[in-house]
């Protein structure tokens, strides 16, 4: 909680008023994605620390902190904080991005849907992923959320050889090198 405040005590501060337009709301908002091991056992897991914030001009920055990555089995959660993400060099991922052509003054209580393109930084590279949301918003509420899961693929992120790492200490088959990732965001009107 002192975290957020900081965070957007900082961004006014800076100048950066314009993104405290919409500012996430954690307890009613999910970032998840999906394993497979084994060829057929998918697990959902979630990270728990993430920040969203939206402009009124529909440009979006997020931070997510990889080592509140969740998979409830400690021992798991531990192994991919430091065996596939090694949050000690790359603690976080960010997103950046717009709503493109979609006019938050316009949009209402029926979600309208929109693709927005995504600059994903995670363990130092960085690539364009195509999102499609559904946004709404209705009483100082803007909700955002995946149509369907954004596919990232391991490979493009530097992250095959961890996972690999991962399945060879977990004793697994195969785990998958593609992962759905998910997210359903609720953010509040900050003025």
């Amino acid at each position: 909680m002192l975290k957020r405040s900081i965070m957007a005590v900082a961004l006014v501060l800076s100048g950066a008023s314009a993104w405290a337009d919409w500012q996430l709301d954690s307890s009613q908002s999910t970032l998840t994605f999906l394993s497979d091991k084994n060829a057929g056992v998918v697990e959902q897991h979630a990270f728990e620390a993430f920040e969203v914030a939206v402009s009124q001009a529909g440009e979006i920055r997020a931070e997510i902190e990889l080592a509140s990555v969740e998979t409830r089995i400690g021992i798991r959660n531990e192994r991919m904080r430091d065996m596939l993400f090694q949050v000690a060099e790359f603690p976080k991922a960010t997103l950046n991005g717009s709503l493109g052509e979609l006019d938050l003054a316009s949009v209402g209580a029926v979600p309208q849907m929109a693709s927005v393109p995504l600059t994903l930084s995670l363990h130092g590279s960085a690539q364009t992923l195509v999102a499609d949301v559904w946004v709404s918003q209705a009483e100082g509420v803007l909700s955002v959320s995946t149509v369907s899961p954004i596919l990232v693929r391991a490979a493009d992120f530097g992250l095959a050889e961890g996972i690999e790492a991962l399945r060879a200490v977990a004793g697994l088959k195969t785990i998958g090198q593609t992962v759905p990732v998910s997210f359903s965001l609720r953010l509040t009107n900050a003025q």
